[in-house]
């Protein structure tokens, strides 16, 4: 049975004490997915919402480092002063074990990208990412676009930043970076398809097949791919 009881004092900042407590609380969980996981973060950022970001930052590590990575970043981002203390510095040591499609994008979503588009980075910051000879660094700086083009992520369409940061890696065939490429054009298109279908246009022959191909059936229909199912369910989204 997962353990419904109160989580956090306000004395529990000893160091390890309020990991300790999260941890225990995440491991009983009767169900390991997404929204159970979120609801204990959301109950213990309501618990530790006026303590000091070393606490939250702490907390955030030790649970990265227990294999709960968009977990203990979510805290950082729901938590005023720790989100206010992000900087280039401290986000390149945050995601210094990233290794992984889903991490990557976890944190480029949850951390690179809203500290992006709340001007706690710069656009230097992002641009000396993509030219990162780490291929996950390339595609957070990528994905981060993303967040400035999404509205449920408080989005409002930038196209000069994002075409700026696609342009970067224009040439780049990683697959890893090839795939965040369009879909940072893709995530623009709702905002500005003729900026987008131009790019296309002038960059014909350096981008990438699979970038021209998903993003013009973007434009045209408003998904990433034509292909359906057998039942006619959208198979692209």
């Amino acid at each position: 049975m997962a353990s419904h009881g109160v989580l956090v004092s306000p004395g529990d900042t000893q160091p390890g004490q309020l990991l300790a407590r999260v941890l225990d609380e995440l491991r009983a969980l009767e169900k390991h997915d997404a929204a159970s996981f979120r609801a204990v973060r959301r109950k213990v950022s309501a618990e530790i919402a006026t303590m000091d970001a070393s606490v939250v930052f702490a907390l955030a590590e030790g649970l990265v480092e227990a294999g709960f990575e968009w977990e203990g970043w979510e805290f950082i981002n729901s938590h005023q002063a720790a989100f206010a203390a992000l900087t280039p510095a401290r986000l390149k040591e945050l995601g210094g074990g990233i290794a992984s499609w889903g991490q990557a994008d976890a944190f480029a979503t949850i951390l690179v990208g809203p500290a992006w588009r709340e001007g706690l980075i710069s656009d230097s910051d992002v641009d000396g990412w993509a030219r990162s000879p780490d291929h996950w660094w390339r595609r957070i700086a990528l994905v981060s676009t993303t967040v400035l083009n999404t509205r449920s992520r408080w989005g409002t369409g930038d196209t000069q930043r994002t075409l700026a940061v696609v342009g970067i890696l224009i040439h780049d065939r990683d697959d890893t970076v090839v795939k965040a490429a369009s879909w940072a054009l893709r995530s623009l298109v709702p905002w500005d398809p003729r900026a987008v279908r131009t790019f296309l246009e002038s960059h014909e022959t350096e981008l990438a097949a699979r970038v021209k191909r998903e993003v013009r059936t973007k434009l045209e229909t408003g998904l990433k791919s034509r292909r359906r199912s057998v039942h006619g369910t959208d198979l692209s989204k």
